[in-house]
């Protein structure tokens, strides 16, 4: 259930133009951490972190690339 409410809430970031990041790399051990972010790491433990953000600039969004095929191309009908 906390993994759908990591998706909803990253879902809901999105929705209002913000990028987001689940990470659980070594940010999350280190010493400082719980001091950091306010919480007793003799109670609580992380298993992850969210970062979320906008752009500092407006990022270009590449085409996409060309189909080398068609449906016709590729789609046989069978009679």
């Amino acid at each position: 259930i906390q993994l759908c409410a990591v998706q909803n809430l990253c879902l809901s970031l999105h929705a209002d133009g913000m990028g987001t990041k689940w990470a659980t790399g070594g940010v999350n051990f280190h010493p400082e951490f719980a001091d950091a972010v306010g919480f007793d790491d003799e109670e609580e433990y992380v298993v992850g972190t969210i970062w979320f953000g906008v752009p500092s600039q407006e990022k270009k969004v590449p085409e996409a690339p060309k189909k080398k095929y068609g449906v016709e191309d590729v789609l046989i009908l069978h009679e």
